[in-house]
């Protein structure tokens, strides 16, 4: 009889601990779909991972994208590559700020690079008379729009193409910068690229500031704060 009381407390404590653990695993699943639902998403982080590395999109070859739990905080980690590099970036999920990133530049097979140099230098044999030409213009405005378009088409060949839009870093460092703040001594609440503009929003322990960021030349589109206390400035 003690035996069977024994063993009956012993199955009670056992599926009470597995409710326990089972009403946990439900509760953090809950959370998780919760977060993830009302996240930026997984397109708009594979973006901002993009802008701050200066990539174009069609210039990505493989790309990878989990939703994790990091450092107390919902994060999306996306991971990518090109010819050149491979980053790894881990994006806030709720608003979009980049809280660790990884670029590790690839190498590259010495003999692949050299078979790559042989085809381009005979390239540059067969068209020699292209070049003769070019060079006939010694001077004047034909020689200024042919380097023009050469440059032009260095550009849209440079895979990462980082002068194509400034940096989501760069932006906040110069809204920052024009607010008269420092980066440590600011919070962002917003960090997104909208059109032409990085669109910002950070505060400090009393004053709120919004500025919206040139994303080609690094300009202040425009700028304002507002006080907690209730005064506003330009």
């Amino acid at each position: 009889m003690k035996n069977f009381i024994k063993n009956k407390k012993v199955i009670i404590t056992f599926s009470s601990c597995l409710v326990v653990i089972l009403l946990v695993f439900i509760g953090i699943t809950a959370m998780r779909m919760v977060a993830k639902n009302s996240s930026i998403g997984e397109e708009a982080a594979k973006k901002f991972a993009y802008i701050d590395a200066g990539v174009k999109e069609k210039n990505v070859n493989h790309v990878d994208v989990d939703f994790e739990y990091k450092d107390s905080t919902y994060v999306y980690s996306v991971e990518f590559d090109t010819d050149k590099k491979e980053y790894h970036y881990y994006v806030n999920a709720s608003n979009g700020i980049i809280t660790e990133k990884k670029i590790i530049k690839k190498k590259f097979d010495s003999k692949k690079d050299d078979k790559k140099k042989h085809k381009k230098n005979n390239k540059k044999k067969t068209s020699g008379k292209d070049d003769e030409s070019d060079k006939t213009y010694s001077s004047g405005k034909k020689i200024k729009e042919t380097t023009k378009k050469v440059r032009s088409k260095k550009d849209s060949d440079d895979e990462d193409d980082a002068s194509e839009v400034i940096g989501m870093d760069a932006a906040k460092s110069i809204a920052v910068s024009s607010a008269g703040e420092s980066m440590g001594n600011v919070v962002f609440t917003l960090a997104v690229l909208n059109g032409d503009t990085y669109d910002l929003q950070f505060y400090n322990s009393d004053t709120e500031y919004n500025y919206s960021i040139d994303a080609f030349s690094g300009s202040v589109v425009s700028g304002y704060s507002t006080n907690y206390g209730g005064s506003d400035s330009e």
